[in-house]
């Protein structure tokens, strides 16, 4: 908020409002490409939904989640999970800037990109070199690395 809010003229309310329209826009926009992904595609994307949830409840019953949670409640859940960390980490001028009929699919692409990076990252970790620029290598990569890796 305050970073977005380093962008914007205006009240940090005002602010708060563009950013909850940024999520609200592109959690509709993931929501109805949810509906064409298979269920194995979508189920790959419960790691979103179990980082929102507090830490007990996801250990003690994220295991039978599609037995007791509708498959919409779960899907919604899902479209705000990643419409949310994509406003939070890449800004709203980013979401804002994304066609609409796109921003789905870049919000997807978004989430395979954070994994290759995230793999990059367990290499580096591993590599023996300096721990200067392996911190520094380390910070690249987590600033800007899934959104350069989009190239758009």
């Amino acid at each position: 908020l305050f970073r977005e809010f380093d962008n914007y003229p205006g009240s940090l309310p005002e602010v708060s409002q563009i950013v909850s329209n940024s999520i609200n826009s592109a959690t509709d926009a993931i929501t109805v490409v949810l509906d064409e992904l298979s269920a194995k595609d979508r189920e790959a994307l419960l790691p979103l939904f179990r980082a929102h949830l507090p830490s007990t409840l996801a250990e003690v019953a994220f295991d039978r989640i599609g037995e007791r949670v509708p498959e919409q409640y779960i899907k919604n859940a899902i479209a705000s999970c990643l419409a949310s960390k994509l406003v939070y980490k890449e800004g709203t001028r980013f979401v804002n800037s994304q066609r609409k009929d796109c921003l789905a699919k870049v919000a997807l692409k978004y989430i395979e990109k954070e994994k290759e990076v995230a793999a990059l990252t367990d290499v580096l970790n591993s590599t023996s070199m300096p721990e200067k620029e392996k911190a520094a290598i380390l910070a690249l990569l987590e600033a800007g690395g899934a959104r350069t890796a989009l190239n758009i």
